[in-house]
């Protein structure tokens, strides 16, 4: 006796079970279940929505992180107030840049239309900003390369982190069924 998987082969050759068996019920009268196929289920939007959230806090937590050790890993410190201030190539005393505020000040009580005595007020508080934020150096602590380029790194991967999940186009498609 002939195995029936040896008579099936012998019968329609090799080929795939599916067309083996139209080929033996065709002609007769038999319906014969064929195996469901498994949908693929779309990601659902819940899905999305945590993965976007735990991107967002986990850009957060890098770029904040990154910031303050950034921060951390550079000293300040101020020349301003050592006596002279210079400004295109010209040295003056620090008092120099109170001037243009006092001015200003005695021409805001001095004439009644205060535009011209604000505007002097503006220019001699830029001016103190100016000199403040010019006498400004930054020193980076010690450190390896490895530290820097890991905080630098964090910073970067934060950021774009962020970018991606605050940028990122709103393709939910909305049906008006």
């Amino acid at each position: 006796m002939k195995d029936v998987g040896k008579l099936i082969e012998d019968r329609f050759g090799k080929k795939e079970p599916a067309e083996i068996v139209n080929k033996i019920t065709d002609g007769l009268d038999i319906e014969i279940p064929r195996p469901v196929k498994k949908e693929k289920k779309s990601p659902n939007n819940e899905g999305k929505a945590q993965n976007e959230l735990l991107m967002f806090f986990m850009g957060f937590l890098l770029f904040g992180g990154g910031l303050y050790w950034v921060f951390n890993s550079f000293t300040v410190s101020s020349t301003w107030g050592a006596g002279y201030w210079g400004f295109a190539g010209f040295r003056m005393p620090m008092g120099t840049m109170l001037i243009p505020l006092l001015v200003g000040i005695g021409l805001l009580f001095f004439f009644e239309k205060k535009a011209i005595g604000g505007f002097v007020c503006a220019l001699g508080v830029l001016i103190i900003l100016i000199s403040l934020i010019t006498s400004l150096s930054f020193h980076a602590t010690s450190g390896t390369l490895y530290t820097y380029i890991l905080m630098f790194g964090m910073v970067a991967a934060g950021a774009a982190l962020l970018i991606r999940v605050l940028f990122k186009p709103n393709n939910s498609k909305k049906s008006d069924d």
